[in-house]
C-alpha cells in the first residue's frame, strides 16, 4: 500500500471539489477502502490486476456513488454512480472532470 486511508479521502476531497463544483460538500466521503490486486472490469486498467482504493461518496436520495483512485498513482481511475454508470476521470488545466458529461 503506497497510501494511507488519510492520505486518500484527502485527496478524493480534491477530486470531488472539481467534479461537484459549487455541489461539493466537505462530508462527502463516506468511507474508504483499499483492494488489493483486484482484475479492474473498467477504466484504462480493464482486465488487468491493479491496487485501488473505493471511495464511498454521498448521493442524491440515500445512495452511495462510488470513486477509485489508483493505489500505484494516488489518481482518480473512475467514477461509478449508483445506477452502476461509470465516468472516466481525467485531469486538464481545470481540474479533475468526468469524461462525457459536460463541464461548466
Amino acid at each position: 500500500m503506497k497510501h494511507t486511508k488519510e492520505q486518500i479521502i484527502e485527496k478524493a476531497k480534491n477530486i470531488m471539489k472539481d467534479l461537484d463544483g459549487k455541489f461539493y460538500f466537505e462530508d462527502c466521503i463516506i468511507d474508504a477502502f483499499f483492494s488489493k490486486d483486484k482484475v479492474s472490469n473498467y477504466s484504462k486498467y480493464a482486465g488487468k490486476k491493479h491496487s485501488s482504493w473505493i471511495i464511498g461518496i454521498k448521493a442524491i436520495a440515500d445512495n452511495e456513488d462510488l470513486l477509485f483512485i489508483s493505489d500505484e498513482t494516488g489518481e482518480p481511475i473512475y467514477y461509478m454512480n449508483f445506477n452502476t454508470k461509470v465516468f472516466d476521470i481525467e485531469n486538464d488545466q481545470k481540474g479533475y472532470f468526468r469524461v462525457g458529461l459536460p463541464r461548466d
